[in-house]
């Protein structure tokens, strides 16, 4: 393979092979679940790194569900995560803890471009049957 070949191909790995193919990506008709937590303190900061500050007044986690029906480059696929709202020198943001997806390419590629801490896992959220307007979530990974 020639350099120029080489440097063409190198958005994503392997090289020959890649999870995912080169962007721009576009992310459309989403649907979004977002549910906020209050928990110990002592728990959240066990978690969230160094620079980064955790306001113990507010020991939230917004855990979120995401289908994403139509996203090119990466199909269809369902994530869920917890984010942690946090500051650094005196910016406030939110710091992903984990998200669990269903599927390799996007795995890989929330990984690779964006930092995102992505591991397989298989998030399903829905009524528990026709008749309930209950709603239930299930993470499975392992």
């Amino acid at each position: 393979m020639h350099e120029k070949e080489v440097v063409r191909r190198a958005f994503a790995m392997p090289l020959t092979n890649p999870a995912y193919p080169p962007g721009p990506y576009r992310f459309v008709n989403r649907e979004y679940l977002s549910i906020t937590y209050r928990t110990d303190p002592a728990k959240l900061r066990s978690v969230v790194p160094a620079p980064l500050e955790l306001d113990e007044r507010e020991a939230l986690v917004k855990y979120e569900f995401i289908r994403m029906p139509d996203s090119n480059g990466f199909g269809d696929y369902t994530e869920s995560g917890q984010v942690i709202p946090v500051s650094f020198r005196g910016r406030r943001g939110g710091y992903t803890h984990c998200m669990f997806l269903n599927d390799e390419g996007p795995i890989a590629g929330g990984r690779e471009l964006w930092g995102f801490p992505k591991k397989l896992g298989q998030p399903t959220c829905g009524p528990r049957s026709i008749r309930s307007s209950a709603l239930w979530i299930t993470v499975r990974c392992g």
